[in-house]
């Protein structure tokens, strides 16, 4: 990924990674390149000027989440949710509910509690912010 702040330094950046490669005989397949775009999905985020995204097809998915009804389900749910935490104030008392799920002696169905919080943090993952790069 090769980041510029105007389309000018953005030609000199990538001829230079180009050159680079090249010199130390590597290789770029052009087909997995793209070249002068805004943004870019990466690594289940869509990286921008702007900052970090979530990828709006993994959003979908959790939105279209059954609530969980035994332990594998709530722990595939809270791991695929968990990649996305840092889009989530106060990520970890939104799902304090639900993780109580996770102990040994726990019973399912899940309580109003725990799915009430789980109702709520699919809500959450519609208003996440775009998170911002540290300044240079």
């Amino acid at each position: 990924m090769v980041f510029s702040k105007s389309e000018e330094e953005h030609v000199t950046h990538v001829s230079t990674v180009l050159s680079r490669l090249r010199a130390n005989n590597l290789f770029a397949k052009a087909s997995k390149c793209l070249f002068h775009v805004s943004s870019v999905e990466y690594l289940g985020y869509v990286v921008s000027s702007e900052g970090l995204k979530m990828d709006q097809a993994k959003v979908q998915q959790i939105l279209n989440w059954p609530p969980p009804r035994n332990l594998k389900a709530l722990q595939s749910f809270l791991g695929f949710a968990n990649f996305y935490r840092r889009f989530i104030k106060n990520y970890s008392k939104k799902i304090s509910s639900l993780t109580s799920f996770l102990k040994k002696d726990s019973r399912f169905p899940l309580n109003e509690e725990a799915l009430r919080q789980f109702h709520q943090l699919k809500e959450a993952f519609t208003t996440a912010p775009i998170l911002l790069y540290p300044p240079l």
